[in-house]
């Protein structure tokens, strides 16, 4: 199944599921098929449910698909007339670093631009030296340490968004990540989403030290979609093929086979710290290649872009114009953001 929240209009979003190339509620369904449900009003209960919520969105699922026909045109809407949110109500976002060779290309862009800079460069090469190096083994009983950073959750959004260009960079980039949703205790892993990890990269240096919060943290900046998509859909989530596309044309591409770590792993780490709730999402790194950072390539403003998982589906954002001046990059200036410096 695909599991979305959607809205028309100015609509609060609702919980619901694709049928063919329409999105459905679930409380559409419980009203015309006269199954009641009421765990799947939202998806916080949807997930707090499982595996049981699961069984009942499949058989809700099914009638619809075999009474699509029979439903008002307003009650299936198409999924090109509708936007999709985030497909769940996060209610912790968390990004690890598991795609090793990611981490060493951007630390060699980065290098690149911070080599004569005596405050970020011993940072940038006390990373690197640490990525080439073995950690030594957890003692008995303690998972293995894995890192990560928290996410600014007033910066959550779905599908089809405009990403404000940040007024303090030039180097605006998109991060391609598999994210999983978490369910509960009977079925931790109630899913897989892409999430794009906007950063701000001229100015990712200095924040190794202290948090990623102009990096990350911008407004808009952590896109989730455009569905929750069940394992059985899924297959294998370390075996799936990666495309960006900007502007219509194949930019960076890559593979979530380079994840080190899989969600069982994360989630021993994650709960040897804290209790993991219903609604908690995932990261688990970067997919090598498919970042400007990897290439020093990077996006314009005014991009349409499109960041495609086999079988998760197709996220889609644009990259805003600055609506301002930019204040200097620490960077050389790219000449194409020459007239965003001069307003």
């Amino acid at each position: 199944m695909k599991l979305i929240r959607f809205s028309q209009g100015d609509a609060k979003p609702r919980f619901g599921v694709v049928i063919g190339d329409h999105a459905v509620a679930f409380a559409t369904l419980q009203q015309r098929s006269g199954i009641t449900r009421p765990d799947l009003g939202d998806s916080h209960a949807y997930l707090t449910g499982l595996p049981e919520t699961e069984r009942a969105a499949r058989e809700l699922a099914a009638w619809g698909a075999a009474h699509l026909g029979d439903l008002l045109e307003d009650e299936r809407p198409s999924l090109r007339d509708v936007r999709l949110h985030e497909p769940i109500e996060v209610v912790a976002l968390f990004d690890f670093g598991l795609t090793p060779r990611h981490l060493r290309n951007s630390a060699e862009t980065l290098m690149k631009y911070e080599k004569d800079n005596p405050q970020t460069a011993p940072i940038l090469q006390a990373f690197a030296k640490a990525l080439l190096t073995k950690p030594a083994a957890a003692p008995p009983g303690v998972p293995e340490r894995l890192s990560y950073y928290k996410c600014n959750m007033n910066s959550i959004v779905g599908d089809g968004e405009t990403i404000p260009w940040p007024l303090y960079t030039s180097r605006l980039d998109v991060e391609p990540e598999l994210a999983v949703v978490c369910g509960n205790p009977q079925q931790p892993v109630a899913g897989f989403c892409i999430f794009n990890d906007v950063s701000a990269r001229d100015v990712q240096a200095q924040e190794f030290i202290g948090g990623f919060c102009l990096t990350k943290d911008m407004y808009k900046g952590n896109q989730l979609g455009p569905y929750l998509v069940t394992t059985d859909e899924v297959g294998d989530p370390y075996a799936l093929e990666v495309v960006v596309k900007v502007d219509g044309q194949v930019r960076y591409q890559g593979s979530t086979a380079e994840i080190d770590h899989k969600a069982e792993e994360v989630f021993a780490w994650l709960g040897f710290i804290t209790s993991i709730k219903p609604g908690t999402v995932i990261g688990f790194g970067t997919i090598p290649d498919c970042t400007g950072l990897d290439h020093d390539d990077f996006i314009d403003p005014g991009a349409e872009i499109e960041i495609r998982f086999e079988r998760l589906g197709t996220l889609r954002c644009r990259f805003a114009e600055p609506a301002r001046k930019l204040l200097p990059s620490r960077w050389p200036l790219r000449p194409v953001l020459q007239k965003y410096h001069a307003l």
